[in-house]
């Protein structure tokens, strides 16, 4: 049905929607997450290649002007098992130079900053893997003054920041994904609970307007019968009842048009599929012209037919010759008297193009896009016959049948439809 169609699209969008935002705030979380915890271990590592640094320049000693490392108390140390060691003189004497990580250390730029003075830390690339490396000057006292009398520097592999990064990404990736289907799943229930009420309530108003349309086909046709018996009476009626009675029959003919559009309407809400059969676009257009030059010339108009389109689309025949009534009734309704209505037929393309053009007053630019809502009638029109469902209906047709409907007009001009249909394959 057409209603379970626009609601199962809304449950899809409202669901689609909350995953997206959702989506967002577990990006954000995941970001922040990540951040957090890349930076905690970062400084984990800095702090300890700080104490290593810190613990290689208490080791340093001077002896006799000479230089040296006490390496007993960095041999008993296991922490020092991962960490890598490089340790030089101002003058570029090496004091030591230990594994596991041997190629990586000296860092020669670094170094220099070192001998300046300056403390920090650098990052070296070998083989793909990335080192971490603190370079520290060992200041020594000589003569009253501080200078820089050696460069500690220590290195340790940022494998297991990676690693542990790579990890915790793929955790929360999962973890999100999981969430993310999970939240898609109970979007759908959710927006189903809450559009329930809507949808209750426009079947109801379906089932209405379908119930009122055919319990009242019998009192409209009673009452016209009624009016049109006065007519017929042996002894003739008053004038004034005469007139009473047409128009008693003139608006229960329009009664009646309303609520076979309201059917027609009612039909096309339960999502009735219209039949595909093959349609003779010869034929369809024989009947459709003989039909609109009757009503052409009851209203006092002429009616141009220029057909120049031959094969066959695939539809319901009865459907398309209403199609072509209501542009032509609305034509009709609105042309001056005198004036021609055109109705074309052409291929372009390879589809069917129908247009159907008038010279009467034309359409506001600002009411054009509301012309194929139900039951709009623009302001010229209400002095007119008519319910505002005609082209609701012409536009049902044309899409079911995978066309398209457009309309041009100009105030004073005139106003031109043109209905695009596909052939038969």
């Amino acid at each position: 049905m057409l209603q379970r169609g626009l609601f199962d699209r809304a449950r899809l969008r409202l669901a689609g929607w909350y995953v997206v935002f959702l989506a967002v705030i577990l990006l954000v979380l995941d970001v922040g997450v990540v951040s957090i915890m890349g930076s905690s271990l970062e400084s984990r590592v800095d702090d300890e290649l700080q104490r290593k640094a810190a613990q290689a320049s208490a080791a340093i000693v001077y002896v006799a002007g000479a230089s040296g490392i006490d390496r007993n108390d960095l041999a008993s140390d296991p922490s020092w098992n991962d960490v890598s060691l490089y340790a030089t003189t101002a003058s570029g004497s090496v004091l030591t130079g230990s594994s596991p990580y041997a190629s990586v250390l000296p860092d020669r730029k670094a170094l220099g900053e070192g001998l300046a003075g300056r403390a920090g830390f650098t990052t070296v690339i070998r083989s793909t893997e990335p080192f971490i490396v603190y370079t520290q000057p060992v200041y020594r006292s000589a003569a009253g003054s501080a200078r820089v009398g050696a460069v500690v520097q220590v290195a340790r592999s940022a494998r297991t920041l990676v690693d542990a990064s790579t990890s915790l990404i793929s955790l929360l990736l999962g973890a999100t994904l999981v969430a993310l289907v999970l939240a898609f799943v109970a979007g759908l229930w959710l927006a189903d609970k809450a559009l329930e009420p809507i949808r209750v309530n426009l079947l109801n108003q379906k089932d209405f307007v379908s119930d009122a349309s055919h319990e009242l086909r019998t009192p409209v046709t009673v009452i016209r019968a009624a009016a049109e018996s006065i007519l017929r009476p042996k002894e003739r009626a008053s004038r004034r009842v005469q007139q009473l009675s047409q128009d008693i029959i003139s608006e229960t003919v329009q009664l009646a048009r309303m609520v076979e559009n309201l059917a027609t309407l009612a039909q096309a809400d339960s999502r009735v599929r219209l039949r595909r059969d093959p349609v003779e676009l010869a034929a369809l257009f024989d009947e459709a012209g003989a039909s609109g030059k009757l009503l052409a010339a009851a209203r006092g108009v002429e009616l141009w037919a220029e057909i120049d389109a031959d094969g066959v689309v695939r539809g319901d025949e009865v459907r398309l010759r209403q199609l072509v009534a209501i542009l032509l009734d609305n034509a009709t309704r609105f042309s001056p008297p005198g004036q021609p209505v055109v109705l074309r037929a052409t291929t372009v393309d390879g589809r069917l193009r129908v247009t159907v053009s008038d010279s009467g007053p034309g359409i506001p630019e600002a009411e054009l896009p509301r012309i194929f809502n139900r039951f709009y009638r623009g302001a010229d029109q209400r002095q007119h016959e008519g319910s505002g469902l005609g082209l609701a209906i012409a536009r049902w047709i044309v899409q079911e049948h995978g066309g398209t409907i457009t309309v041009r007009s100009q105030v004073g001009v005139g106003t031109e439809f043109t209905v695009e249909l596909p052939f038969a394959q």
